[in-house]
């Protein structure tokens, strides 16, 4: 889910002007939401349902296509965890299409893609989700008014707008391996390097209506649990969505970017946990998996 090279932001915001307008509000009409009750305007701490979200498609190179999905987690505590089954599949095609099944709290956007091929045409892409009982999916599909790019991107995850600048997505090295075992109740060392060419400038994050929509901008990494049976737990911890409260700013980087992670896991078995370069705008992933043995 890498996204290499240089980007000219600015040049295709025409193009996708609609689609950045739909996603930024999770409100596509490719995703089937009903029409809340006046209940649903309450917060949750627990115990809601879990909403996929299609974001829209991209073009690659070669002709193919990505599908990109995001999710909201209507819970403002608690994750969900959801394996790969009937309470989470893909179709058509195999039920397991590289999904997450850890889901933490409120909106995540563009958490992960699916690459399809040239000749998909107008077929679904649907993604089903069923949490605390209820059922909901995601329809993803090439119509044309969900074309996006990475100016799109950035638009929806800075909140508030982007600027028409040459960005270069983070770079991420992770010198330890992409496969990892560890004993339950020990601890997992990771180490990541990141990078990234300075744009955009680091800038605390804003107060803004909604409040939470403008993040913090500069050069962060975070590690995330993003399948497994169990929990995860960091050391230190950048949770999602923190770096939209106001006033919090990426940490001071080591010259060498090069940061330590520890991390236990709750539960033998297999687990994938991911490592992000973020600079506000735009993220690079790198996922490890790890064996936990009893």
């Amino acid at each position: 889910m890498q996204v290499p090279g240089r980007r000219s932001f600015g040049a295709a915001a025409g193009r996708a002007g609609l689609a950045f307008l739909v996603a930024a509000a999770g409100l596509t009409g490719l995703v089937s939401l009903a029409a809340a009750p006046a209940a649903d305007a309450q917060t949750y701490h627990s115990g809601q349902n879990l909403q996929p979200v299609f974001e829209g498609w991209m073009r690659n190179p070669d002709g193919s296509f990505d599908m990109l999905f995001g999710y909201l987690n209507r819970n403002y505590e608690e994750e969900l965890n959801v394996p790969v089954g009937p309470n989470n599949f893909l179709e058509p095609g195999d039920v397991d299409q590289g999904q997450p099944t850890y889901f933490y709290p409120r909106r995540q956007r563009f958490a992960w893609r699916v690459t399809v091929p040239a000749d998909w045409g107008g077929k679904e892409l649907v993604w089903t989700v069923t949490a605390h009982g209820r059922t909901d999916r995601a329809v993803g599909w090439l119509v044309p008014e969900q074309i996006i790019d990475e100016q799109v991107i950035a638009m929806n995850r800075a909140g508030g707008g982007a600027p028409e600048i040459e960005n270069d997505a983070p770079s991420i090295t992770l010198p330890e391996g992409r496969r990892r075992t560890v004993a339950v109740g020990g601890t997992l060392s990771l180490t990541a390097v990141i990078a990234d060419d300075g744009v955009p400038e680091m800038r605390p994050a804003r107060n803004s209506r909604p409040p939470g929509r403008r993040n913090a901008l500069g050069l962060r990494l975070a590690w995330i649990q993003y399948r497994g049976p169990g929990t995860v737990d960091f050391d230190p911890f950048v949770r999602p969505m923190v770096d939209h409260t106001p006033g919090w700013t990426p940490p001071p980087l080591p010259e060498d970017g090069r940061i330590v992670t520890t991390a236990r896991f709750s539960e033998p078995g297999a687990y994938v946990i991911r490592a992000m370069a973020d600079d506000g705008y735009l993220y690079t992933p790198a996922d490890v998996m790890v064996t936990v043995t009893p």
